[in-house]
């Protein structure tokens, strides 16, 4: 990004005076508790380091999170979490810490057919929400920038994004802030000069072949060449995006004819119908957002909902919508949404655990793994590790049976006396060990866990805590599939 007239004064005066207001603008309330998102390179960095300095003066407290994504090599990514850990000491600040495990994102883009960023993106949000809870905190601060707002804008608008997505990356959204997004970058180089810090440099960033990186070094310099204002008018851009926005949702708050019923929502056919076009759009996003959480991002293609839009008075009873987990159909005049679980692969899933690690499956659990020492073994959650120091968390086979204190159960009957439903029964995590079933992950479903007869107390090696929950629902609860 070019200079601009904020980088001609004290960077530091420009960062903090930027970061204050965005306080007051987001509302973020005296006591707040955050959690500062570090991943050692220089945009984090200046993150961490304006709110260490003003969490007195604001009247907040703060922890660090980072997440190591398993993609770069040993080498880097010890580098970059003991500077992470190095600054929060320095700053006197806890550190919460994980990774997805060696080769297990493009493991999982390649399963779930995502790119690597899509994929990196998930278990980053995922472990963070999780971090946050661990620690008490109520906000998850992330270090975007103004120059990754217009380059969000750019990748967006040539996605054929909806008009209220063209704003690019929201200040606030959720429990997710960022303080730093009316910063360029260079401003915040800056900054870190003029206090003498250093930074970690991603290695990863010259790599044309993630999408973001091509974006900068090939469309951003083009883009430039052609409208040199070009920024100034995407600034324009992003707040009239907004006001759009804003004013689609009063809009559709004011008529929107869904009602939740049982396991899903329903409406009148002919309330539907009324709705303009655009409302009709929105409030299918409204409920796919609510039933699938990703931030507040809608996912749905429009291509998949087009349809909607052309929809007349004369549709026959039956499917209006199905894919994507979501099933819409027309019945006795009413529409009915239902939330439909698709397993991405027929085969289920199919993890290695082993140390301290974070992912998520198929986008509805969360799986959080930590090494602990043999005086845990009789905790609930606590399993021996294998011969090789390995465990395996995967979904149901046919002919799985479990050896209980009250003997030996097939899977089949143990899910039919929990009354479980068929394709919640694909999800219920199996924790094998060796060649062995180890125990069933029920509780994150409501159910209990069970687990193999007289394994805890015998083993004297290596315990892990497998901590497994649905994302979005809290712990013992049971969402509809």
């Amino acid at each position: 990004m070019s200079s601009t007239p904020s980088e001609t004064r004290d960077a530091h005066t420009v960062v903090y005076a930027s970061v204050r207001e965005f306080f007051r603008r987001a509302g973020i309330p005296r006591g707040a508790s955050i959690l500062a998102a570090a991943s050692s390179g220089p945009d984090s960095t200046a993150l961490v380091l304006v709110l260490a300095r003003l969490r007195s003066e604001l009247d907040f407290s703060l922890c660090l999170a980072h997440y190591d994504h398993g993609i770069r090599s040993a080498e880097d990514s010890a580098r970059e979490k003991a500077f992470v850990l190095c600054l929060g000491e320095r700053l006197g600040l806890s550190v919460e810490t994980g990774g997805a495990g060696e080769g297990r994102l493009a493991e999982a883009a390649r399963r779930e057919k995502k790119s690597l960023e899509a994929a990196a993106r998930e278990f980053r949000y995922s472990f963070l929400r999780e971090a946050a809870e661990r620690a008490g905190c109520a906000f998850i601060a992330l270090g975007h920038t103004r120059s990754d707002r217009i380059e969000t804008q750019l990748y967006r608008f040539f996605q054929g994004s909806f008009p209220g997505r063209l704003s690019g990356i929201a200040p606030r959204r959720g429990e997710c802030i960022r303080p730093l997004l009316s910063l360029d970058k260079g401003v915040l180089l800056a900054f870190l000069a003029e206090r003498g810090e250093g930074f970690c440099v991603d290695s990863s960033n010259g790599d044309s072949s993630f999408l973001r990186n091509h974006i900068r070094a090939s469309l951003v310099p083009a883009v430039k060449e052609v409208f040199p204002g070009y920024e100034t008018a995407l600034d324009a851009l992003a707040e009239k995006a907004r006001l759009y926005e804003d004013f689609a949702q009063v809009s559709l708050a004011a008529v929107n004819p869904w009602i939740q019923a049982g396991e899903g929502w329903e409406c009148s056919f002919a309330a539907f119908l009324a709705l303009h076009p655009l409302l009709r759009l929105l409030s299918v996003y409204a409920l796919y957002n609510g039933d699938f959480p990703r931030g507040g991002e809608a996912r749905l293609p429009y291509a998949f909902l087009a349809p909607l839009v052309h929809l007349r008075k004369e549709k026959a009873e039956g499917t209006v919508l199905r894919g994507f987990g979501i099933h819409l159909f027309l019945r006795g005049g009413r529409l009915f949404w239902r939330r439909v679980l698709v397993l991405k692969q027929k085969k289920g899933y199919f993890y290695t655990v082993a140390g301290n690690m974070d992912f998520p499956i198929h986008g509805q659990l969360l799986v959080h793994t930590e090494e602990v020492s043999g005086d845990c073994m009789n905790e609930e959650d606590v399993f021996p590790v294998g011969d090789d120091g390995v465990l395996f968390l995967r979904s149901r086979r046919l002919g799985d049976t479990l050896v209980t204190a009250g003997g030996a159960k097939t899977l089949n009957k143990l899910f039919s006396g929990w009354k479980a439903a068929e394709n919640i029964r694909d999800m219920i995590p199996v924790l094998q060990k060796n060649d062995s079933i180890l125990a069933v992950l029920g509780r994150p479903f409501g159910w209990r866990t069970l687990r193999l007869s007289e394994e805890a107390g015998r083993h004297r090696g290596k315990f892990l805590r497998i901590r497994v929950s649905q994302i979005g629902v809290e712990s013992g609860q049971q969402k509809q599939f």
